[in-house]
């Protein structure tokens, strides 16, 4: 059973960070940075940004919400890479994604069983081709009274199409996945994450959520 939704985490987090009771007098705003995301593998399928809402108790510099916006994105993408395509490419192990997790989040992805298998797509045959379908994601940001980032959060919907032996196989993946400010980078916290995978010969979901 689910206790702890990410969202509420996040809620939560706000909260604890700007000592309010409700967030019905924080600031709100949407929009889209400018601030360019750099991608590593311009060939690649590449997860952009559908929306950005800005949840604030204080004032935040355009500054400071662009580069959460961008280091967000750029912590999705990464894992886009090490987690999905590197091990599609291969028919290996994924990349190593501990740097874009906390220690905790890091440890249940890294150890078999559904939590990992939701995040990569380890132990099939290699790929002879990539297609991107979809790769979005819808951003949040949470700021306290003194203007700094304190939780992103992102509502992914992700499908690729991977053409392994001579058939498709159609990946989809559905969540939140909640980021956080860790060592300079924006890292993954927690998580309510889905994947269904359909080939001709059968289709399989698997579901993982933080505990």
């Amino acid at each position: 059973m689910l206790r702890r939704k990410p969202c509420v985490l996040a809620v939560g987090l706000l909260l604890l960070s700007t000592g309010c009771a409700s967030t019905a007098a924080a600031a709100h705003r949407s929009h889209l940075p400018t601030d360019p995301v750099t991608v590593t593998d311009p060939g690649a399928p590449t997860i952009t940004g559908a929306g950005y809402d800005l949840h604030a108790a204080g004032d935040v510099s355009q500054a400071a919400s662009g580069d959460a916006w961008a280091g967000a994105l750029a912590t999705l993408n990464r894992y886009l890479q090490l987690g999905i395509l590197t091990p599609l490419r291969s028919g290996g192990p994924a990349g190593p994604l501990a740097p874009y997790f906390t220690a905790e989040a890091g440890g249940r992805v890294s150890s078999p069983g559904a939590e990992r298998a939701a995040f990569v797509d380890e132990g099939l045959p290699p790929a002879t081709v990539i297609r991107q379908d979809k790769a979005v994601a819808t951003l949040a940001g949470l700021a306290g009274a003194d203007g700094v980032m304190a939780v992103v959060t992102a509502r992914l919907d992700l499908r690729v199409t991977a053409q392994i032996d001579g058939s498709p196989v159609v990946i989809v993946r559905t969540g939140e996945l909640v980021l956080v400010p860790e060592g300079g980078r924006w890292k993954i916290d927690a998580f309510d994450i889905s994947v269904k995978r359909d080939s001709a010969e059968v289709g399989t979901t698997t579901t993982s959520r933080s505990p």
